[in-house]
């Protein structure tokens, strides 16, 4: 073999080690997270409420029309980082039981809701994956929605999401790092050059070396306005781990900045179950 041309186990290597560093490079550095004045920014779980009303308006995406074609009548779905649930309520009625795995129980208690009004049986595991994966079924379709950004060990996270599905994974994310459009906040106030890395193509690469047969499908969304209010500076606040003294440079901001196009990857490959 040629030397200059890497192995298929050293190829992975890199492209898994390059993904760990996207994922170090965005972690807040812990000194600002030391020094924050409020309780560390977490999930809040009303946020992702899924409502079926304003889901219907949107245009169908890739990751939803993926699933779907590999879903059989009544199948069954497992979806990971299932949040209020929008990445698998919206696969009823052809989806006829979903298993929801989170880490956080205020967010299953509300896919659990949800579930009930879309009238999907569905049963909730508490827990990260993939530590929770002996307590997971395997599933027809299995989907993970912008769930990955932090996971570092992802080969890990990846098998065992393959592992679950018997016919497909679906797996979908950003073009760019979440949260990307806080880059100037985190300068202005923290003096600190954020990341802004191809997220998506890391991740594919990653799958790619892994074998699995990935495919790839992008959308480009139409850009998405949201209400300044009280509570939204105070969750960005947090975010951006400093006090209310900065909320009035916080509210200008985000008064300010012109809501931009989303860039959402589906990335899909066959389940191994």
């Amino acid at each position: 073999m040629d030397a200059s041309v890497p192995s298929e186990e050293s190829a992975l290597k890199q492209a898994a080690e390059r993904w760990r560093q996207t994922v170090r490079d965005w972690a807040i550095p812990q000194a600002i997270v030391d020094n924050a004045p409020e309780p560390k920014w977490s999930f809040e779980p009303e946020m992702f409420r899924w409502c079926p009303e304003e889901d219907a308006k949107q245009p169908l995406r890739p990751s939803r029309r993926r699933a779907l074609e590999a879903l059989p009548e009544g199948g069954s779905v497992l979806d990971v980082g299932v949040g209020g649930g929008a990445s698998s309520l919206g696969l009823v009625p052809k989806a006829g039981f979903i298993t929801g795995v989170d880490s956080l129980e205020a967010m299953l208690e509300l896919f659990q809701a949800s579930a009930r009004a879309a009238g999907v049986e569905a049963r909730a595991v508490l827990g990260a994956w993939p530590d929770v994966v002996d307590e997971v079924t395997a599933a027809d379709v299995a989907v993970c929605h912008h769930v990955i950004y932090g996971v570092t060990e992802i080969e890990d996270f990846i098998l065992a999401l393959t592992a679950r599905a018997r016919h497909r994974v679906v797996l979908e994310l950003s073009t760019n790092p979440p949260q990307r459009g806080l880059n100037p906040l985190w300068k202005a106030l923290h003096g600190i050059e954020r990341p802004d890395r191809l997220v998506a193509d890391e991740a594919e690469a990653v799958l790619l070396c892994m074998g699995l047969g990935v495919e790839r499908e992008d959308i480009v969304l139409p850009p998405r306005s949201q209400e300044v209010t009280p509570e939204l500076v105070s969750s960005v606040r947090r975010r951006l781990c400093v006090g209310e003294d900065r909320d009035p440079e916080i509210d200008e901001f985000l008064r300010a900045r012109t809501p931009e196009e989303q860039r959402v990857v589906a990335l899909w490959w066959p389940g191994a179950a």
